[in-house]
């Protein structure tokens, strides 16, 4: 071992110089092979994406970025080739400053480019080096509900009132300036087809702004999703217009001759009730109110749940008395009854004339006679005090088959004493 040692040194006494030059070699071609295989470069990055993170301040006041910043950004690095060769746009962030927004308004930002891994690079380019940004205060707001059904049919004789919905209103949250461009929100029923009772539908949201334009954002976020569409079906059935008119007995129903207009209506009701009814009577009318060539006025009043499809509100009634005239009789103190009164007083009339109106054919109101006309007070129910009171009288002709009856209301003044207890 001794030997090889001594061997070894002198061989490198005798080849040093040799030694030396290798050295410088091998050094020499180190460096030329880093320079070729590891250089500093420059490289372009396209596509960076931009990320935006809310400051508390805005979260805090419901500040929120309400254009869209969909954008990338495009960045110039430098290094070592064997640092940034493999890099791409995978492995960096633009990021916005917002430390600046503090209210609704627009800005423009500067962006900020992050690496997501270690590799040693310079940042040397950035493009765009800003953003802008639309900055809007986040509200809610109420908006009623419009339901429609476009696309039912109705067979003959049925009838769809206005849609309605569930619920009748409807939230939305989302920027303001957004939530100031809603004119309407609709809820379209989904159901397609005939229709023949009230139902419930599905429907689909529609958000409209000014001229009927479609709002389809997912920046605006509903109260709910779910509108359900109420359709209610009505049955329809046109009925004529009838009155009831308060006859005496004695007077001949067949002479009186009448028109109503408008002579009928069309009614929608809910149900099949509408079914059994041939005609729709509006009213009463009392003989004692009907004046010669006068007409009546009645509203036309529907049961509730009825509706009036013809849109008519009341009806005339025509009387038919051309040839009819009014004359008035003087009906006096003998022919004026006074019926039920009571045990405990006695009654006497103060009255001892009625002026009374008759009317009908004029041929006919000048033929009464005294007698033919008389009036009856019925204390019946009264309430009666000592002394002096007006009362109503029933005025009336006297006979079967009249065809002239007593117009207006008629009061007598009565005088009633109160009996001692024990004398009735």
């Amino acid at each position: 071992m001794k030997n090889f040692i001594l061997n070894f040194l002198n061989d490198l006494k005798r080849n040093y110089k040799t030694l030396i030059l290798a050295f410088l070699l091998s050094f020499t071609l180190w460096i030329v092979v880093s320079i070729q295989v590891f250089p500093t470069v420059e490289k372009e990055v396209n596509n960076v994406a931009v990320e935006a993170h809310l400051t508390d301040y805005m979260i805090r006041n419901n500040l929120q970025i309400v254009n869209d910043i969909n954008q990338n950004v495009n960045i110039k690095i430098q290094g070592k080739r064997y640092d940034i060769s493999r890099l791409d746009s995978q492995d960096f962030y633009a990021s916005v400053d917002l430390s600046e927004v503090t209210s609704a308004g627009k800005y423009n930002v500067t962006l900020e480019v992050f690496a997501k891994t270690n590799e040693d690079y310079t940042l040397l380019e950035v493009e765009p080096k800003t953003l802008s940004l639309e900055i809007d205060k986040i509200i809610t707001k109420e908006f009623p509900i419009t339901g429609t059904a476009p696309d039912i049919s109705l067979p003959e004789g049925f009838y769809a009132d206005d849609v309605t919905t569930s619920p009748e209103t409807i939230s939305v949250t989302g920027s303001a300036s957004m939530l100031e461009k809603i004119e309407r929100i609709e809820a379209k029923s989904t159901f397609h087809g005939e229709i023949m009772e009230s139902t419930q539908t599905n429907s689909e949201i529609i958000i409209y702004g000014s001229n009927g334009t479609k709002i389809v954002t997912d920046k605006l976020k509903l109260s709910t999703e779910l509108v359900t569409v109420n359709i209610p079906i009505f049955k329809q059935k046109e009925l004529p217009l009838t009155v009831t008119i308060n006859y005496p007995a004695s007077f001949d129903a067949d002479s009186l001759k009448y028109e109503i207009r408008p002579e009928m209506i069309t009614v929608a009701a809910p149900n099949n009730t509408i079914d059994n009814q041939s005609q729709l009577d509006i009213g009463t009318i009392n003989l004692s109110d009907i004046t010669p060539n006068g007409n009546t006025y009645l509203p036309i009043v529907l049961p509730d749940g009825y509706k009036n499809l013809s849109g008519n509100n009341s009806a005339t009634i025509t009387w038919k008395t051309e040839n009819y005239g009014l004359l008035d009789y003087i009906v006096t103190s003998d022919d004026i009854e006074i019926k039920g009164v009571p045990d405990n007083y006695r009654v006497s009339l103060t009255t001892t004339a009625l002026n009374v109106t008759v009317t009908g054919p004029s041929d006919l109101i000048t033929g009464f006679a005294k007698g033919d006309i008389t009036a009856t007070v019925n204390l019946m129910g009264v309430t009666l005090r000592p002394g002096t009171q007006d009362v109503t009288a029933s005025v009336q002709i006297k006979g079967t088959g009249q065809k002239c009856w007593v117009t207006g209301d008629y009061k007598v003044t009565i005088f009633a004493v109160q009996k001692e207890e024990g004398s009735y």
